[in-house]
């Protein structure tokens, strides 16, 4: 077997290796997250058992919110999210609907037990308690279709009248904001949309709702004239005296992931049982008002990173290719629509014709806050996991906060940089234009490492023959791809179209577009001088024989040490890095069976960071999630080798105790709690634990156990928190 062909295999290997590593860290990512349980409190148990049937009121005219069929059965996007938590809870939440004013009316006198489809509106609250945003929509100035009275922003709003539904307490809050405005009430959404096609009226507020509801009403007489900054956060509201109800229905919505969300809200919104306009091309159905969309715009400008492979690449020729091309080319298809490339140089270059509106769309680009000032983007196309490569000398590095200010490459304007430096905020980041540079950069040592898509590297170290180069470290975060579009003018009308289409690709597509770009290879041409001169010498053969194997099982060895770390990872919660609850399940049962057969006492420690809903709300998720790093890092000093410390969900952490009786877990969650309360993470704020306690008894179940955690977490709580309780089985 020659040297090259050899070589040529390890290298597959080496894709091989990391392409099933990127399938494995992105199942850990959102496949354990979507089967996780709900743990209810004993109360709240009792709750649903006393009140079999929540019912909660909305408006029988808000599609697709809610969809009333002739026979009286409720569908929409209210339903099969109440549908979701009544799966994870046990509980029973319906859907009452009449007219809004009637419904507001009856949840004041507890004739129902809620609202849905509603604001948190400060009207509200004296009997209503509310649930989390379950949805949020951006709000938009709607007019009749040719814009007759030429309005296009804030001011414009000036001497017109606006028409809004009784009721609506959302809207007419933000109509007042704007002065020398009149308002139309109306009782129906369709006066509301006749009000403004005859000019009784001028405008009117909306989001991504109401052009659904025009062509649903056979009504599309619909324009958006300007976006507005408000957003529309809906929420359930429920009873004040049942705060129970309220807090079973957020533990539902927080165990909802983001992409089941996305995937409700397209179904929904993009259903148009009447006036829809069906494309031949795979089943995507398009409202009329998007297929008028698609039929006046027959060409998009689009930007893409130009060496970017597996994902973009721009060939000598100008020729879109990649993961993402071939993506886009369904979506031309199915749409009939042609994309036009605007070619670039780098990144930043494409970044910056976006920003100049000189194109239309960006493939295979990251959703941050600082391009939300200039995008709207699509669901992912696909997911990436960000890693760490060094240098094949570097040991395997389990956090990346250790390697001080050692320089790491990251691309210009990527979206790398504003993703890790959150989680990592003191690192010496060094920008380069291009995957090349950077790993010329990382072989000759200039820098220590170099951070990118997994795949992205995985592919580049393989095409440019980097022997020395490995993946050190994954990181906790990954790049979300999706297509950015314009902010302007009716651009973010085409975000749920192009979900759609991305809807319609199959998984089987997906994965036959990612095998023929992730682990290409180039076949170099065998130097067969050199070959020849080689055998001719046949010492030096050797000694190069010899050499090669050594570096080769090396190389598998580290390659044997990659895949042992990343499978790792599908065990390991991404924030805090601690296990995540597949590998507590897993830890439980064993030492479940371990005590059951040989009699060997072990307990538990279910923690509960206090109050940190108010951090979340008054210092932001991001800090939030430093909190929940920092706390874990200190919980973890805390305890001993022999215990495991994991994630079990949010801001609840589960501690398992080998060989520990009840008072033993009660010292040790003691000491965790003291320990942390002396700690300081935003400035001189105490951040305190809850903790419950229970001893496992060869009489039960690994659910009766976790059932007496839970409830002595509870009793932790009502007791004032900061503050340790315990449950005996004997008691």
């Amino acid at each position: 077997m020659s040297q090259t062909l050899f070589e040529n295999r390890v290298s597959r290997k080496f894709v091989v290796y990391l392409w099933l590593a990127g399938l494995l860290f992105s199942f850990s990512n959102h496949s354990f997250a979507d089967i996780e349980k709900i743990v209810l409190s004993a109360e709240e148990k009792t709750f649903i058992q006393e009140h079999p049937t929540i019912t909660l009121g909305s408006d029988k005219s808000w599609e697709p919110y809610i969809i009333v069929s002739p026979d009286g059965n409720i569908t929409g996007y209210d339903a099969e999210i109440l549908k979701k938590v009544n799966q994870l809870t046990g509980a029973n939440f319906t859907l009452a609907v009449g007219k809004w004013a009637s419904m507001q009316a009856k949840a004041k006198v507890h004739k129902i037990d809620g609202l849905s489809t509603g604001t948190a509106a400060p009207g509200r609250t004296s009997y209503l308690n509310f649930s989390t945003p379950y949805l949020t929509l951006q709000k938009s100035v709607f007019v009749s279709t040719g814009n007759p009275q030429s309005i296009k922003k804030p001011e414009d709003l000036q001497d017109k009248t606006i028409v809004i539904q009784k009721g609506n307490l959302a809207d007419i809050k933000l109509a007042k904001q704007y002065q020398n405005t009149h308002i139309l009430y109306v009782d129906t959404v369709e006066e509301l949309f006749s009000a403004l096609s005859t000019g009784t009226a001028d405008a009117t507020f909306g989001n991504g709702a109401t052009l659904y509801l025009a062509n649903k009403l056979g009504m599309p007489y619909l324009h958006i004239a300007f976006h507005l900054p408000q957003q529309l956060d809906l929420v359930f509201g429920i009873r004040k005296d049942w705060p129970l109800a309220i807090s079973i229905m957020n533990k539902a919505l927080s165990t909802l992931s983001q992409h089941e969300k996305v995937r409700i809200q397209t179904r929904w919104f993009s259903a148009q049982p009447i006036s829809q306009v069906k494309n031949i091309q795979k089943g995507v159905t398009l409202s009329a008002y998007e297929k008028y969309l698609v039929e006046q715009t027959p060409s998009i400008r689009m930007c893409v990173g130009p060496n970017w492979l597996p994902f973009t690449f721009i060939n000598e020729n100008k020729i879109y290719q990649g993961v993402t091309a071939d993506f886009m080319a369904i979506i031309s298809e199915r749409l009939s629509t042609n994309f036009t490339l605007v070619p670039t140089s780098n990144w930043s270059e494409s970044i910056a014709l976006m920003k100049e509106k000189s194109c239309d769309v960006i493939t295979a680009i990251t959703p941050t806050e600082a391009r939300r000032q200039f995008l709207t983007f699509t669901q992912p196309v696909l997911t990436s996991p960000i890693v760490l490569a060094t240098r094949q000398d570097q040991f395997f590095i389990k956090d990346i906060n250790n390697i001080g200010k050692k320089p790491v490459a990251v691309i210009k304007d990527s979206s790398a940089a504003s993703l890790i430096k959150p989680y990592y905020p003191q690192l010496n980041i060094v920008e380069v234009t291009s995957i090349k540079e950077a790993l010329n950069k990382l072989s000759e040592e200039k820098v220590f490492g170099y951070i990118d898509s997994l795949e992205v590297i995985a592919h580049n170290v393989n095409k440019e023959n980097h022997l020395n180069i490995k993946i050190s470290s994954t990181l906790p975060i990954a790049f979300d791809l999706a297509i950015g579009v314009r902010k302007d003018n009716d651009w973010p009308a085409w975000v749920p179209i192009f979900n759609k289409v991305i809807e319609s690709i199959s998984d089987e597509e997906k994965r036959q577009i990612l095998n023929r770009w992730v682990g290409i290879q180039y076949e170099k041409d065998v130097d067969y001088n050199f070959i020849w001169s080689t055998l001719a010498v046949i010492a030096v053969f050797i000694f190069l024989g010899i050499y090669r194997y050594q570096v080769i099982a090396g190389y598998n060895k580290k390659l044997e040490e990659l895949n042992q770390e990343l499978a790792k990872q599908a065990m390991t919660d991404q924030l805090t890095q601690l296990p995540n609850r597949y590998l507590l399940d897993k830890e439980i049962q064993r030492v479940t069976a371990t005590s059951k057969r040989y009699g060997e006492v072990f307990s538990m420690v279910l923690f509960d960071l206090d109050y940190f809903k108010e951090i979340n709300d008054e210092y932001g998720h991001q800090k939030g999630d430093e909190v929940l790093i920092h706390a874990t890092h200190e919980m973890n000093q805390a305890t001993r080798d022999a215990d495991l410390l994991g994630r079990w969900g949010g801001e609840e952490f589960l501690l398992v105790c080998p060989k520990t009786d009840l008072q033993g877990a009660i010292k040790l969650a003691h000491k965790v709690r003291e320990h942390l309360a002396r700690q300081r993470f935003i400035a001189d704020r105490q951040i305190t634990v809850s903790a419950g306690v229970a001893e496992f008894h060869e009489s039960e179940n690994y659910q009766s156990m976790l059932k007496r955690l839970d409830d002595s977490l509870y009793l932790a709580k009502q007791a004032g928190r900061n503050t340790v309780r315990y449950s005996d089985i004997k008691q």
